[in-house]
C-alpha cells in the first residue's frame, strides 16, 4: 500500500510541477523527496547526482575553489566539481531550448520550491541560464521532479546542461585559446556572402606572434564557419593546446588565411582574464598586483607584488569588473611593440618601459 501512495505522490508532484500556473497553491513534496535522494553534503558543499551517457556522476557548483579528497577533476572556470560516490536518485538534464523556455519551471531544493521561468540565455562556453528570480540556495531548475535544466550557481543564475555535459566529457576543465578576445559583428550584413563573424578588439601580450590583427573579422576556424560569438567561444575551446588551426579573416575588404598556435587559456568564466595569469599574476579590482609566482618576461619583471599601476603608455586604467580596458591598451602596446607604464611602488610613482 505504502509503494502506491508513494507512486500516487510522485506523479501528483509531477503533475502539479508541470502545470504550475493552473493551481493557486502547489505542494511540491515529490519533488522535494526526490531531491533529498539526488542531492547531498560531501564536505560542507552541495552536490547533485546527474546523469551523462546513462551514467550516475555527483557535481557541485563553487564560486570559490574547494578542497575534497573526494575530487576527481575541477572547472575552475565554471567553478564545477566532479565526486566520488553514488545517490539512490539521479536527474535527467533537459537542453535549454525553445521548448524549455516556454514552460513553467519551479527552483526546487529540500525546503523551497519557487515558480519561475527561463529568462536568455547566451549559451556562449562561460554562460550561465538565468532564472525570473532569485534561486534558492543550492536548488534545481524543474519541471518535472527527475528532470533538471541545471543546477543554481548565485543569485539568478544557474550552470545548465550545456556546460554540466563539457565539463563531465573528456574535455571537461580545459580550454584552448588563439590568443585573441573578440566582439560580436554588429555591423553584419544579412546580403553578405561571408558568415557574420567576430572582430578581434585584443592580442594577449603574452602569446606567440600570430598573423591576427586588431580589427580583423574571423570567419572560419579549421573550416567551420563563425555565425556568433558562441559558436567562436565553442570552436576555440575545443582546440587542443599545442595544436594548430586554420582561421580566416576578413581584413578590410581582402581574405586571409593562417595558421595560428593554439595556446592554454588561463583566464575566464570565474576567473579573472587580464593575460597576466599565465605566469600566476594576480591582480586585484584596484589594479595592485598581489601575486606573482615567477618573473615577467622583459623589463616588465620589474613590476613586484603591492605595486600599483596607475597608466598604460599615459591613459589612466578604468577600473571594470572584467579588465577589458586593461587588456585594450596592453593590447595596443603589444601592437606597437613596447609600453609605458606610471606604477606606485612602495609610496613612489615610477616609470617602467618594456618591449613586448
Amino acid at each position: 500500500m505504502s509503494i502506491c501512495k508513494n507512486v500516487v505522490a510522485f506523479f501528483a508532484g509531477v503533475f502539479m510541477l508541470a502545470f504550475a500556473p493552473l493551481a493557486a497553491a502547489l505542494d511540491f513534496s515529490a519533488c522535494q523527496n526526490y531531491y533529498k535522494q539526488a542531492t547531498a553534503n560531501i564536505d560542507s558543499v552541495r552536490v547533485y547526482s546527474v546523469l551523462y551517457n546513462d551514467t550516475p556522476h555527483l557535481i557541485a557548483f563553487s564560486q570559490k575553489p574547494l578542497r575534497s579528497p573526494r575530487i576527481i577533476k575541477a572547472d575552475p572556470f565554471l567553478g564545477l566539481y566532479l565526486f566520488s560516490g553514488k545517490l539512490p536518485k539521479s536527474y535527467h538534464l533537459k537542453p535549454l531550448d525553445s521548448f524549455a523556455h516556454s514552460l513553467p519551471l519551479a527552483a526546487v531544493s529540500a525546503t523551497h520550491a519557487l515558480q519561475g521561468s527561463v529568462l536568455n540565455f547566451e549559451k556562449g562556453v562561460f554562460d550561465l541560464g538565468k532564472f525570473s528570480t532569485t534561486l534558492p540556495k543550492d536548488s534545481v531548475i524543474s519541471t518535472i521532479c527527475y528532470q533538471s535544466y541545471g543546477i543554481s550557481a548565485y543569485g539568478q543564475y544557474f550552470v545548465p546542461k550545456l556546460l554540466i555535459d563539457r565539463f563531465l566529457s573528456p574535455l571537461g576543465g580545459r580550454y584552448g585559446d588563439i590568443g585573441v578576445r573578440v566582439t560580436p559583428n554588429t555591423q553584419a550584413s544579412a546580403n553578405s556572402k561571408h558568415p557574420r563573424g567576430v572582430i578581434v578588439e585584443q592580442l594577449d601580450i603574452f602569446f606567440p606572434k600570430t598573423f591576427l590583427k586588431p580589427q580583423d573579422k574571423i570567419l572560419s576556424i579549421n573550416g567551420r564557419a563563425i555565425e556568433s560569438m558562441a559558436d567562436f567561444e565553442w570552436i576555440v575551446a575545443d582546440l587542443a593546446p599545442e595544436s594548430s588551426a586554420s582561421v580566416k579573416v576578413l581584413r578590410g575588404s581582402r581574405i586571409l588565411s593562417g595558421e595560428v598556435r593554439v595556446g592554454k587559456r588561463y583566464g575566464g568564466g570565474l576567473l579573472q582574464d587580464t593575460f597576466f595569469e599565465r605566469y600566476g599574476v594576480l591582480i586585484d579590482r584596484d589594479l595592485i598586483i598581489r601575486a606573482m609566482p615567477k618573473p615577467l618576461p622583459n623589463n616588465l619583471r620589474q613590476l613586484s607584488v603591492g605595486d600599483k599601476i596607475l597608466w598604460i603608455d599615459k591613459t589612466p586604467v578604468k577600473k571594470d569588473a572584467n579588465f577589458w580596458h586593461f587588456r585594450q591598451l596592453f593590447s595596443q602596446a603589444f601592437v606597437r611593440g613596447k609600453v609605458e607604464l606610471l606604477v606606485l611602488h612602495e609610496g613612489v610613482e615610477i616609470f617602467i618601459r618594456s618591449e613586448l
